[in-house]
């Protein structure tokens, strides 16, 4: 794997600590906390990881929800120049203990309020990790890892350098238009690299990060409240929320008068009727964002200021971020950019790239490829399967060139979830579609049971197995039986005939 660090984010971060040492950094739980209170806790963070061993090259994993500790853990795990492999306390241990092991995790901060479970490496709360030597402040060769659906049935690790997220911050500083730096909401999902971009973001712009709990991000209503109380000036959501918001907002009567960014990204961006009108009444510009685990945010398409009732149902995802190249493969086998009408696999190539899968170098190799471009040189890529088209200047969203799809903003193989249905005594066979239905993705299962074993196999029983290894938003909402899976000319499961079919399971 590379190994150039980019850009010294860690070294970034230390000096914005310093700068705005009296400011707000960090709003959780009614208390706030100052850079200079970031500073010292995860310096010492950093000191006692050091003097347990970890360093540049190791993973160090960090079971919390969002909160000041796992804030101040984050930088102090980066200080000691190790990455954060982010487990959410919400998963089923199996899942937990698949990450660690892919990830090769040995070293586990824990949140004191969250119960231990039983992971397969060495546990520690973070108060008692606290070091007493000097504060370190070190880049690695990794920002982070995040765990991703495998098409195997194992969840794939992608290690992301620090560079990554140092160019994002740099281009949202160069994109703020407004004056003050941007307070901002800490709301992503625990595992979802979103949250890794409001933390940079927000902290080298000196801005405050606020925190909400689960009950507030998920609440539309308690979500207004927030933007409302908090004068949030930039929040992002995945798409479901930003949906839901639009419907609360006239509801509750709030105004969020101080709102001046939305970005949304996870998943296809749908504009609403609920939508054009939220964003009538407020100034504020909603951003489109695109990039998947493998680099991030890659494109970004800022909607037009004036009427939102002009916007289209399904935005572009715009033009390149900070130093990403979007390109596709010509028929003569290098790469080039997309020329004007032109339909093809999207291919990202430039520093937003991860260094690939933690603890597989085949799939690496396989994904991340050294192509040549017409302009003579090579490039390190990657491909996305995303299937995009140029049009007026700007790149299109098309569809998928595989059946992995998106709920929640999450990215889900069905292979993975099908693997722990075939698990299940009595399942023979097993398929997984996702259901799209007012812009959002569930996700059906099907499948092909034992002779004599329709008696024994119902939805809760398959449910309860995918609860046991899965993630919730991987764990299909509904279950049909049906004799066999239809196959396509080349053997493949024919997905689109499935839709519907079958005998619902009670």
């Amino acid at each position: 794997m590379p190994t150039d660090t980019g850009p010294d984010l860690v070294e970034t971060l230390v000096r914005a600590c310093a700068r705005h040492s009296h400011r707000t950094a960090v709003v959780h739980d009614g208390l706030r906390y100052r850079y200079a209170d970031l500073d010292r806790l995860s310096g010492r963070i950093a000191a006692g990881l050091v003097e347990h061993g970890a360093g540049p090259g190791e993973t160090v994993g960090l079971l919390a929800g969002r909160g000041w500790w796992r804030c101040a853990a984050v930088l102090g795990i980066w200080r000691a120049g190790a990455a954060v492999n982010p487990l959410d306390p919400a998963l089923p241990v199996e899942r937990l203990n698949r990450i660690v092991r892919a990830s090769a995790t040995r070293l586990v901060l824990r949140d004191p309020a969250v119960p231990e479970p039983p992971v397969e490496a060495e546990q520690v709360p973070v108060p008692e990790v606290l070091g007493s030597g000097p504060a370190v402040a070190r880049t690695g060769p990794l920002a982070y890892v995040v765990a991703t659906s495998g098409s195997t049935g194992t969840p794939k690790c992608v290690a992301v350098p620090p560079a990554v997220l140092a160019d994002l911050a740099a281009w949202h500083h160069g994109r703020w238009a407004f004056p003050g730096p941007p307070t901002t909401t800490h709301a992503a999902s625990v595992g979802f690299d979103v949250g890794f971009q409001e933390l940079v973001t927000t902290w080298t712009a000196g801005a405050e990060l606020v925190v909400l709990d689960d009950e507030q991000r998920r609440d539309p209503f308690l979500l207004a409240g927030c933007l409302d109380e908090h004068r949030i000036a930039r929040t992002f959501l995945p798409v479901t929320a930003l949906h839901a918001l639009a419907v609360a907002l006239p509801v509750t009567g709030r105004r969020p008068g101080a709102l001046r960014e939305v970005v949304t990204a996870g998943e296809r961006l749908v504009v609403n009727e609920e939508v054009r009108a939220m964003f009538a009444g407020l100034d504020a510009t909603l951003v489109n964002q695109y990039g998947p685990s493998e680099t991030h945010v890659v494109t970004e398409y800022r909607l037009p200021a004036g009427d939102p009732g002009r916007w289209p149902v399904h935005p572009a995802l715009g033009g390149a971020v900070a130093s990403a190249e979007l390109l596709r493969v010509a028929d003569d086998g290098r790469l080039r950019p997309f020329a004007e009408g032109e339909e093809a696999e999207l291919v990202v190539a430039g520093r937003p790239l991860a260094l690939g899968y933690l603890g597989d170098d085949e799939l690496t190799r396989h994904r991340f490829r050294e192509l040549p471009h017409r302009d003579g040189g090579t490039r390190r890529c990657y491909t996305t399967g995303d299937l995009v088209r140029r049009q007026d200047g700007l790149l299109h969203y098309v569809g998928r060139l595989d059946d992995q799809v998106k709920v929640r903003g999450f990215r889900v193989e069905p292979g993975e979830v099908e693997a722990v249905l075939g698990r299940v005594p009595g399942v023979r066979r097993a398929a997984v579609v996702g259901a799209g239905r007012a812009g959002s993705v569930t996700l059906h299962g099907y499948v092909v049971l034992s002779p004599g074993a329709g008696g024994q196999i119902d939805a809760a029983r398959l449910r309860d197995a995918c609860a046991a290894e899965l993630p919730d938003y991987m764990v299909p909402v509904r279950f049909w039986h049906v004799p066999e899976l239809p196959l396509t000319a080349s053997g493949k499961v024919a997905r689109r005939e499935l839709a519907g079919s079958g005998t619902l399971l009670g």
